[in-house]
């Protein structure tokens, strides 16, 4: 059956772009534009959440100032799940409900990844599209780089009809499909960190973690690591894996994290890891080409450095929320752009469209219980100016702040509006983050953020800017012994890079601590508890506040100190 072609209609003014799987999230794109990103997570406060939230949907528009009336269309992720009750009400396709007229398997039947239905939301039926999840990743990453041409590597764990993997090209409106590669780096990942290290979290956490421990060891068994990522499956339960050079590894066979076999093996994954994803994009790179890299595998930044430095590419791009929590606003950009042809013209995406803008928090603002009754926490209202000041002096003592201020940043990363930030000089501050404030694993490294000027002095001027904070790189001269706070095993260092226009006020504190210290930058990592979202609104800020061991917070208008 042929794909349906694009849509003839006039491009729409409001579309509600939807994904109701892990990391369920709703995007509403005005006239082309992110107005607002909104992750379940941050409503629930249950981390990765999954499933329907009409709760979510009503936020995201009442955040806009509309209804669903306002809705013109509406872009949905997830095209093998049609026969799933996501609280909408999306008519099952004729025939086979799995079927997708566009894909099939892990063989591509159409470029034209997406099905036209009506979608009930809220009450209303609107006209709907339904997106296929790695072209969903593709689109959040391509439309919003401002790249007139570019190819694209959409990579995860697992999405729709059992793929991880696919190349696709963008040019203009369009995004064309070109393979799909059983590469299941995300999932391998997830599997060895669950399954055989054992490692906390919810859902792919591990894999994040697993990078971090990779940096600790040696890339040993290559051989074993390359079976491993070529075989690993959806279903673990009890299995387990012959491995060449390393035998039978049963289930939490490597959790000893201070082994060294745990240690080299999670260096081979990693790897291998990068070696098939350059291999795979040597195959279709074409010379002067731009990437953009979506989907959780783009939020390893040792693959990202390491595609910069092997591949002859004119330029990199990964958006802020290259996860399924950007799936929304793949889907939406999708529609808008590939199927109604109205090319988004911005370069790179506002990461600021959260829910919640905190400027105009002031003492009036905070709840009528706050402060605790018998607490000592003082409450001044001060201007921007007056923050900036008291923050750099503390910082230069030695505290950690929570920075908290405007509306707050998409994706998994902490860009400076949801913040916990501490003076990165100190050999003591990234041991005591790990085991006072954010009780994580010892071996978890922190981000840095610097202004965009300093970039070029701090990482070489052969560096790349990474406004989102998913590049890694190795700091020149002196800095790395300069600040060690920032600075993982291996030496590398993820970093931020922060523009005056893209945060003004998150600019202004890090020349401030500057010129103070001649510092130039800070550890940033995000204000959240152990095992929750990053804070969003009001009451989750001082939640944290008052749980977590910190003695200062700059929220809106107020400086909240412990003491």
């Amino acid at each position: 059956m042929p794909a349906p072609g694009p849509s003839l209609t006039p491009a729409s003014r409001v579309i509600l772009g939807l994904y109701q799987g892990y990391n369920a999230n709703a995007c509403l794109l005005v006239d082309g534009e992110p107005t607002l990103i909104v992750e379940n997570e941050r409503h629930t406060r249950v981390r990765h959440a999954y499933g329907p939230s009409a709760e979510c949907v009503e936020a995201c528009l009442r955040g806009a100032g509309m209804t669903i009336g306002d809705v013109d269309r509406v872009g949905f992720c997830g095209a093998s799940d049609l026969d799933t009750d996501y609280g909408y009400d999306i008519p099952a396709p004729a025939g086979d409900g799995s079927f997708f007229p566009a894909l099939a398997g892990t063989r591509l039947l159409s470029t034209d990844c997406f099905r036209e239905t009506p979608i009930r939301v809220l009450g209303r039926t609107l006209p709907g599209v339904i997106v296929e999840h790695h072209v969903a990743h593709a689109a959040s990453a391509f439309y919003t780089s401002g790249f007139l041409q570019s190819l694209i590597l959409a990579f995860d764990g697992l999405g729709d009809f059992g793929r991880s993997c696919l190349i696709l090209r963008g040019s203009g409106t369009r995004i064309d499909c070109l393979e799909s590669v059983p590469l299941r780096i995300g999932l391998a990942f997830k599997k060895a960190g669950t399954h055989l290290y054992r490692l906390g979290g919810t859902g792919f956490d591990a894999a994040g973690k697993l990078m971090a421990l990779a940096a600790l060891g040696e890339p040993r068994y290559l051989g074993a690591a390359r079976l491993f990522l070529d075989h690993v499956d959806v279903s673990t339960g009890t299995r387990e894996w012959l491995l060449p050079e390393l035998g039978k590894l049963r289930q939490g066979a490597l959790s000893d994290l201070d082994g060294n076999l745990a240690r080299d093996f999670a260096a081979s994954l990693q790897a291998v890891a990068s070696a098939a994803t350059l291999n795979l994009l040597r195959r279709h790179l074409r010379p002067g080409d731009r990437l953009c890299l979506a989907g959780g595998c783009a939020l390893n930044v040792i693959i990202n450095r390491d595609l910069l430095r092997e591949l002859p590419l004119a330029a990199l791009y990964i958006p802020p929320c290259p996860h399924d929590g950007g799936l929304g606003l793949g889907a939406s950009l999708y529609l808008r752009n590939h199927i109604e042809g109205a090319r988004r013209l911005g370069e790179g995406l506002d990461p600021y469209r959260g829910l919640t803008d905190l400027d105009g928090i002031n003492p009036e603002a905070l709840p009528s219980a706050w402060p605790p009754s018998g607490s000592r926490i003082g409450v001044a209202e001060l201007e921007r100016e007056n923050q900036v000041v008291r923050a750099v002096q503390l910082l230069a003592q030695g505290e950690v702040v929570g920075w908290c201020h405007g509306r707050s940043e998409v994706g998994p990363r902490a860009l400076g509006n949801r913040s916990l930030l501490a003076d990165p000089a100190r050999d003591w501050m990234a041991s005591h983050l790990n085991r006072r404030v954010k009780h994580r694993e010892s071996f978890r490294p922190y981000g840095l953020s610097l202004r965009a000027e300093n970039l070029g002095r701090v990482f070489g001027t052969d560096a790349a800017c990474s406004p989102y904070m998913m590049l890694a790189a190795t700091m020149t001269g002196n800095w790395c012994q300069a600040l060690p706070a920032v600075v993982h095993v291996d030496g590398s260092t993820r970093y931020h890079t922060v523009s005056q226009a893209a945060n003004p006020l998150l600019w202004q504190l890090l020349a401030a601590f500057e010129a103070a210290t001649g510092i130039p930058g800070l550890l940033n990592t995000s204000y959240n508890l152990p095992g929750e979202p990053i804070a969003e609104s009001v009451a989750d800020c001082l939640a944290v506040f008052s749980d977590a061991a910190i003695n200062n917070l700059f929220i809106g208008r107020l400086h909240l100190s412990k003491g």
